[in-house]
């Protein structure tokens, strides 16, 4: 059996508008992207189409704000899809706009009188894909569906909806969860692989500190023991945009791993082929869109994916004017309005890093007596590599799970982890900096399992 998991399509009508000052600065916030999405997702599905794989799942996050008109659209390209290959899918928060704030853009202004799908309206607007295939199913207290799939003899899909649990939490009510266990119980007994699917994290990659909150199901840890005391070794999910696989060990040595899936639409736009093996491991390699084309011209999509994504970083330190600097901020969700009384300073630090050199920073380290875990050798290495360049390497690393690992001997990984481990130094006896070292080295290395290939 070969499944292809794919995530967080966020498919966005161009109807809501794809030009203008309001809609700059909502794409410039934004790793994924938006008026490209329909492109995107046509050259992905038309790959998939032509691949060998019998299924293909989609992790929730169909919509970009749960726009109907973005249903509608994107609904089509699904049934385009099936002609070639069954699909299953889940829908997540963004289908149903939980921050009730949908939006479209005209000019400098957004307007957000934009018509959105209720969530119990979801399971039959896309019962075509997964819910009529169903052995069972559970709706949901707010109208959404959680069902189990029969993929062929001795395969089988849970795929579930995580939006709510008793506290309207990410995670499961309790008779939700009666009816998980059952599902597994029955799978078990019936001598069948059950393979998970939710969208929101069981646990963090890297660290709580950056995955934490909202990124996670509500009590993590007890969710995920629950999960892999029940039985469950394997769930794939979406939601945070990166690719990562991890493990996790319930109190009870019970083992389940995670693989996150990456947004379609955003760096590095990632098709995870699984296989699975007749011992019931699962072998899995992703790979990434090649291209798309808009208009009649080919794009070269990790390119250009990639400098959207590292764009959020770099227009910050791009920026000119005072307003400029609260307009993106404010974008990216900060108090820009508060932010921009510092701008008279920061943009002297902004324009700093964005043309300072790596030995730059070095001597400023070595001049302040914080340099002692970077050898002169090592930082002589990088002299003339940009900062900038520097920084937007480490993110992409931290969106596609370590594509260009760096091990731990490596020049590369000293330097950088020598610079960060100034920060236990300056905020001494703060747990919360040896926590975000250790989430570098896995953000260089890619952590223990290999998130482009391996066997599960």
């Amino acid at each position: 059996m070969k499944i292809t998991f794919i995530a967080d399509t966020h498919y966005y009508s161009k109807s809501l508008g794809v030009s203008g000052r309001a809609y700059e600065l909502r794409l410039g916030s934004d790793q994924k992207c938006l008026g490209e999405t329909q492109e995107i997702i046509d050259s992905a599905f038309e790959k998939i189409a032509q691949s060998d794989a019998d299924a293909v799942v989609i992790l929730g996050d169909l919509s970009n704000d749960g726009e109907r008109v973005s249903h509608e659209e994107f609904r089509q390209k699904l049934y385009a899809l099936q002609e070639s290959k069954d699909v299953y899918i889940i829908t997540a928060t963004h289908d149903w706009c939980c921050d009730e704030n949908p939006r479209r853009f005209v000019g400098d202004e957004v307007f957000g009188d934009v018509e959105v799908m209720k969530s119990d309206e979801l399971y039959d607007f896309y019962k075509d894909f997964g819910p009529r295939r169903a052995i069972d199913s559970f709706v949901t207290k707010i109208g959404t569906l959680c069902y189990t799939v029969e993929l062929c003899k001795g395969v089988r899909l849970l795929l579930l909806n995580d939006d709510k649990n008793e506290n309207d939490h990410a995670g499961y009510t309790e008779d939700c969860w009666q009816w998980i266990e059952k599902q597994i119980e029955n799978a078990r007994n019936d001598n069948c692989l059950l393979i998970g699917a939710q969208h929101h994290l069981l646990f963090p990659h890297f660290s709580a500190l950056i995955e934490g909150g909202s990124t996670c199901v509500e009590n993590r840890e007890y969710v995920a023991s629950r999960f892999a005391d029940a039985g469950l070794k394997y769930m794939f999910v979406g939601h945070s945009h990166i690719q990562s696989t991890t493990k996790f060990t319930s109190p009870n040595g019970n083992e389940i791993t995670q693989v996150n899936v990456a947004s379609l639409v955003g760096y590095p736009a990632p098709i995870v082929n699984v296989e699975v093996n007749g011992d019931n491991t699962l072998t899995y390699n992703v790979e990434h869109l090649e291209h798309f084309y808009i208009g009649s011209k080919r794009i070269d999509a990790q390119r250009y994916l990639a400098k959207h994504a590292s764009d959020i970083i770099f227009r910050i330190l791009e920026c000119k004017s005072k307003k400029d600097f609260e307009q993106r901020l404010t974008a990216l969700g900060l108090d820009g309005k508060r932010l921009s009384h510092t701008w008279f300073l920061a943009r002297h630090l902004l324009s700093k890093l964005n043309t300072c050199f790596v030995w730059d920073v070095y001597k400023i380290l070595k001049r302040l007596g914080l340099a002692k875990n970077i050898s002169k050798s090592d930082a002589l290495e990088y002299r003339y590599k940009p900062l900038k360049e520097l920084i937007g390497e480490i993110w992409l690393s931290v969106l596609d799970g370590a594509l260009v690992p760096h091990e731990r001997e490596s020049s590369y990984y000293r330097v950088v982890y020598g610079a960060l481990s100034v920060l236990p130094t300056v905020f001494k006896n703060n747990d919360d900096m040896k926590e975000l070292l250790n989430a570098v080295d896995i953000i260089l290395t890619g952590g223990e399992i290999n998130n482009q290939h391996a066997t599960i």
